[in-house]
């Protein structure tokens, strides 16, 4: 586990799994913070390879998408992950074939004409992992935590970047269990809460007093009755 420090943007935890038995590897980043009141959305014309080697922090909070390809990837599919928008795509590109072509023998077994669709698909792909065919990527993600890196010095959106803020719908707010979290008003309930226990105190103080008070009285009503 690592702290990483991304320029104009946030400190985020970088995690490296390593089994010593099979080999296999897992990387994954976590970022941190308050929850913002908005999602943030970036959009990034990619023309060619400069573009692609820009650093793409993609929170496992984010979606992301690319018109132009057909291609969308959901919230928590590739976990966090800090790479280029090449590696991203290249991974994202691995783990689809595998899904679709090595789990079903290499494709042998799919029918022609998906076959030829998902051939389509993957060609447009390598093109633009190769910096061949202008695309777009948007990553949309409701806590804000996700990056692209600008070609500004100052980390300020360049010509073929833009970032917007934007309202979280309801299913976004419920999916990542905002709307049981109360974001105002912490200090009237503790202060609600304090005087809560101070009247449940004084109540119980008073009861006290008063079977106090009836005991005392008792008491001397026996010992008046016994003089």
């Amino acid at each position: 586990m690592k702290m990483v420090s991304i320029p104009h943007f946030k400190q985020v935890v970088i995690m490296s799994t390593v089994c010593e038995r099979c080999g296999y590897r897992s990387n994954e980043v976590k970022t941190g913070g308050a929850v913002p009141e908005k999602g943030r959305r970036i959009t990034v014309s990619i023309q060619g390879l400069e573009d692609l080697s820009r650093d793409i922090l993609k929170a496992e909070s984010c979606k992301m998408s690319c018109p132009e390809l057909s291609l969308s990837v959901e919230a928590g599919t590739l976990g966090g992950r800090f790479t280029t928008i090449e590696g991203l795509l290249t991974q994202v590109r691995g783990d689809l074939k595998s899904q679709i072509f090595d789990a079903q023998g290499g494709g042998d077994s799919m029918v022609s004409d998906a076959k030829v669709k998902w051939d389509e698909f993957f060609g447009q792909l390598d093109k633009a992992v190769s910096g061949e065919t202008p695309f777009t990527v948007v990553l949309e993600d409701p806590l804000a935590g996700s990056y692209v890196q600008s070609m500004n010095d100052d980390g300020t959106p360049d010509a073929r970047m833009q970032i917007e803020e934007y309202e979280r719908t309801e299913e976004e707010e419920e999916e990542l269990g905002l709307k049981d979290i109360k974001t105002e008003g912490y200090e009237q309930d503790e202060k609600g809460d304090d005087e809560d226990d101070i009247d449940e105190q004084r109540r119980k103080a008073q009861e006290i007093l008063a079977q106090a008070a009836g005991n005392m009285s008792l008491e001397e009503r026996q010992h008046q009755e016994g003089s």
